[in-house]
């Protein structure tokens, strides 16, 4: 697969000292080139495990795999049991950089 980025090229794209979205560090801008080739990348799983991020691009062509921890917070939602009438929604915040038991099980999937 032919890609117009070379894959010797620099990363432009810089992380701010404050918390970010890590897909930036991936896709880039469209002033500022990320690791990836323009365009390329394509998260996965991304409803769940949100404190992981896992996709798929290219670099200099070259189809690569990748997995990044969320830096900002996120929230968790945990839908009500229709079966059980006295339940409800819960939501759980969760801290970024910080692997939770469905981040990790997301991330283990991706590896395997």
């Amino acid at each position: 697969h032919e890609s117009p980025d070379p894959i010797d090229r620099l990363v432009q794209w810089r992380p701010p000292t404050t918390p970010y979205d890590p897909r930036l560090l991936l896709t880039g801008t469209p002033l500022e080139k990320g690791f990836f080739d323009s365009g390329s990348f394509k998260e996965y799983l991304s409803g769940w495990g949100k404190t992981v991020v896992v996709g798929r691009g290219r670099l200099g062509g070259i189809p690569m795999g990748a997995i990044t921890v969320e830096t900002r917070g996120v929230v968790q939602r945990i839908p009500a049991d229709p079966a059980n009438p006295s339940s409800s929604e819960q939501i759980q915040p969760q801290a970024g950089q910080v692997l939770y038991p469905d981040s990790s099980y997301k991330m283990a999937q991706t590896i395997r």
